[in-house]
């Protein structure tokens, strides 16, 4: 009888053990799982800006180095190992489906935040943005090239 009970308690902590360790293995698998999927991933990503030609005067402006950054609803624009020395600036990101456009606002430098300010039209330039706040319409984006159109200027990126 003292047997029995010694082997009954053994087998309940085998099978609480089992359950826990089942549960836990279970959480790890659906945590595994969140990730958040981009709204638009022919837009989202990163990008190498190539060129950017200005509406009012037509001139194109061949970029070198120059970068975007675009994940969830931060965007991040900056100049990697160029001679201009135009830095990184990041800002909101929204892409609106209904009227396909992207919108950059708020950008600004992020160093630290309490050392923060936002950017300059001059700052935004190399960029071919003219300000703080920019939306674009897209042209073409089919995950390899994303051509996007503002009032300021036309940005061609590839994916990169």
């Amino acid at each position: 009888m003292i047997t029995e009970c010694k082997n009954l308690k053994d087998m309940k902590t085998t099978i609480k053990r089992t359950m826990h360790y089942g549960l836990v293995c279970l959480l790890l698998c659906l945590l595994a799982g969140c990730k958040k999927a981009p709204m638009n991933s022919n837009i989202e990503g990163f990008w190498q800006l190539l060129e950017f030609t200005t509406q009012a005067d037509g001139e194109t402006h061949p970029c070198n180095r120059i970068y975007y950054s675009i994940q969830l609803w931060v965007a991040e624009v900056s100049e990697r190992g160029g001679d201009l020395g135009a830095g990184s600036f990041r800002g909101r990101y929204r892409y609106d489906e209904e009227t396909n456009t992207v919108t950059l606002k708020e950008m600004s430098t992020y160093a630290t935040p309490e050392n923060s300010r936002p950017a300059t039209q001059e700052e935004l330039h190399p960029f071919g943005l003219d300000s703080t706040d920019t939306t674009f319409d897209v042209i073409k984006a089919d995950g390899k090239w994303l051509i996007l159109k503002s009032d300021y200027a036309t940005l061609t990126l590839k994916r990169f």
